[in-house]
């Protein structure tokens, strides 16, 4: 009998906690349902705030788009345009620099054809009489040491101008001459131009010539030469003698007078 109330009781035990465990579990479950549905429902509020923002700013990020897109557009274009013009300039750039190799070597073949020029004018140097070289010299000396082709052609033109001025007219020169008895003698020079001079002393003891002889001037003393159709040339030249003409002698070459 008390084996039986003793079972009994067992069983009323663990019934009661059955029923115990089934309340809690219950409870449980129900605690995290309403979790869940507030996250759910906190969701739903969340999504709908992040629509009704989309919506009201959905206007004003497209039109942030097409000006960009815009933006975009507008300097693509400026870069083609950029690039063209860079490419422009390349070409112009290297049409210039082709263009002055070409000038360069036009100017080189230029300095080198006046170089010969100004070469060849100096070359008849030797042959000018004294007067010509001095006025050469004092025009040369007025160029620098490191004076460029410019200034020399300007300074060869004065040269030819001096010459061309000397070649158009008569001159007489007065000047002091070492004779062949070596006495200095003042003696009067007239110039025909700067191929030819005759020269006479005052009292026409010494007489002679001057001309271009092997590339260079030569005064040349000749007692045969007449002194005295010398000096009238020289003083109808000076205007102290009446107009007149005057038979001077002209040796055309070596050993030939007339």
């Amino acid at each position: 009998m008390i084996v039986k109330r003793h079972l009994a009781l067992s069983i009323l035990l663990v019934l009661i906690t059955v029923l115990s465990c089934s309340n809690v579990l219950a409870k449980t479950k129900a605690s995290d349902i309403d979790t869940l549905t507030e996250k759910w429902i906190n969701i739903e509020r969340q999504t709908q705030k992040l629509e009704n923002e989309w919506r009201e700013s959905e206007p004003a990020l497209r039109q942030r788009i097409q000006l960009l897109k815009a933006e975009r557009t507008q300097l693509q274009s400026m870069f083609a345009e950029s690039k063209a013009a860079a490419n422009s300039v390349e070409n112009q750039r290297e049409a210039l620099l082709s263009k002055q190799s070409e000038l360069e070597a036009q100017q080189g073949g230029v300095k080198r054809k006046l170089m010969g020029v100004i070469g060849q004018v100096d070359s008849l140097y030797s042959s000018l009489p004294e007067i010509i070289r001095q006025t050469w010299d004092k025009e040369h000396a007025e160029l620098d040491a490191d004076a460029d082709t410019s200034n020399k052609l300007q300074v060869t033109l004065a040269k030819l101008s001096s010459l061309a001025q000397f070649n158009s007219k008569l001159l007489v020169n007065e000047t002091v001459m070492r004779a062949p008895d070596d006495q200095d003698v003042l003696v009067k020079q007239f110039f025909v131009g700067s191929s030819y001079a005759w020269f006479t002393n005052a009292d026409g003891q010494y007489q002679g010539i001057g001309r271009v002889q092997n590339g260079e001037w030569q005064w040349q003393f000749n007692e045969s030469v007449n002194s005295e159709a010398i000096a009238l040339a020289i003083s109808i030249f000076e205007k102290k003698h009446e107009p007149d003409f005057v038979s001077l002698p002209l040796t055309l070459a070596q050993g030939e007078s007339e």
